[in-house]
């Protein structure tokens, strides 16, 4: 096989690739091998036609073009690999020269991995947050195992903010129903501040009977865009008003609600608690933090084609997480008043720093020869196999674009690893 680059730029490379009669003899074997159970030829048992008889039943057009697919697929990957080009995108193929089974010549244009100019990431340094519980939130985790173990005393007088309540409720925008904003049956503990500000303060005072309507500006930052900074009129009806009698914070507490002798002991863990999970909050934000610095600190272009493919995934997470809540993608576009276009433009600037990210990471790994070897990512397949009973999530994991996934996710954790301890670094 000859490859011959015949241009090359910062993002794409042009090759042509010619093949003798005795690589061709190969794809043509392999060819007529995966075609021949599919002759049924008089005097010959199935699958034992020999390559006459399968090029005349099949044609010899259908079987010349699964040769050139076949001998073209395998040249590509072996010149891609011998010229060591990054490859992006899927190639532009063009046969140029075809003479069944003795010769083919075809031409290459592929998008290339743009170089990457990585900072002195080595002299990055950054200080990590130190990590400290409150006694005030230790209180606080107390507070909320009292109320889960408080005594309830449902009551027919007014509700008051310390109760908890159960009540229906429907909400409207201009006169129709908002969608996720009706529910019967909800019950919820006043001061919580589960619901949007100011909801909560309007169930206060009511009677079990009662009906009420209200208006409520939802938060300019509201998750739910169509909502955001919106008036929504709720109708609300109240079922029950429920008491709660909350144990005292003793040593009878501390033993009903784990294995604990004294409320010495119960606070001592939920403290150990609250700090290893501030810890594990600290240490994600870090690694966000060295990532932000050298993804600003980098120069690069993120390839178009990763970037439309990071917006086709961004697209499939946000139908998934509209599917939740009983949305299409159409009809959150009509909701929100935006057009495919406009939501592409929003969600750019996070595709193309998913992309940007990627590169980099894939730049650091390589000037810090961090690999991972085929050991270790079987390892890792049998591992999150032990964490899953069900037989179609074990055979995701032998899926290959599963085993890709796994792969990036190992060796961006390498290498991710690597940044914190230079930025950690005295």
């Amino acid at each position: 096989m000859e490859t011959k680059i015949t241009s090359t730029t910062d993002n794409e490379a042009k090759f042509t690739v010619t093949l003798s009669e005795a690589e061709l003899k190969l794809s043509t074997k392999h060819v007529y091998d995966e075609l021949r159970p599919r002759v049924k030829a008089a005097g010959f048992r199935p699958g034992k036609a020999p390559d006459a008889i399968v090029e005349r039943e099949l044609g010899p057009n259908t079987v010349q073009g699964e040769v050139i697919e076949h001998a073209v697929q395998e040249a590509y990957v072996k010149a891609v690999r011998e010229q060591k080009l990054q490859v992006v995108a899927p190639p532009q193929v063009s046969v140029d020269k075809f003479v069944p089974y003795t010769e083919l010549e075809f031409s290459v244009i592929v998008e290339l991995m743009p170089k990457v100019k990585l900072p002195e990431y080595k002299s990055f340094r950054l200080k990590r947050p130190s990590i400290s519980v409150d006694p005030t939130e230790v209180d606080a985790s107390i507070e909320d195992l009292r109320r889960r173990e408080a005594t309830r005393l449902e009551v027919e007088r007014p509700a008051e903010s310390t109760d908890e309540v159960n009540f229906d409720f429907a909400g409207t925008k201009d006169g129709e129903p908002v969608r996720g904003a009706t529910a019967t049956g909800q019950t919820l503990k006043l001061d919580s501040g589960q619901f949007i500000p100011g909801f909560e303060d309007n169930l206060v005072g009511m009677t079990p009977g009662d009906e009420k309507s209200f208006d409520i500006r939802f938060p300019k930052e509201y998750h739910e865009e169509t909502l955001a900074g919106e008036v929504v009129t709720f109708k609300v009806k109240m079922n029950k008003v429920t008491e709660l009698v909350l144990p005292d914070v003793d040593d009878t507490l501390a033993a009903k609600v784990g294995p604990f002798k004294t409320v010495a002991e119960l606070k001592a863990d939920l403290s150990e608690q609250q700090t290893a999970q501030k810890a594990e909050d600290v240490s994600r934000q870090y690694e966000q933090d060295v990532l932000d610095k050298l993804l600003k600190e980098s120069d690069f272009k993120a390839p178009e084609s990763l970037v439309k493919q990071q917006l086709t995934r961004l697209r499939s997470e946000l139908e998934q997480n509209l599917a939740y809540s009983g949305l299409n993608f159409d009809k959150y576009l009509e909701l929100s008043g935006k057009t495919q276009d406009q939501m592409d433009a929003e969600m750019r600037p996070e595709a193309e720093k998913r992309v940007g990210l990627a590169m980099i990471l894939t730049e650091v790994a390589a000037a810090e020869g961090i690999s991972l070897s085929a050991e270790d990512l079987d390892a890792e397949i049998v591992r999150l196999k032990g964490q899953y009973n069900d037989e179609a999530t074990q055979a995701e994991l032998d899926n290959p674009r599963t085993r890709e996934e796994v792969y990036n996710h190992l060796m961006a954790s390498r290498v991710i690893a690597k940044l914190v301890g230079y930025a950690e670094s005295k």
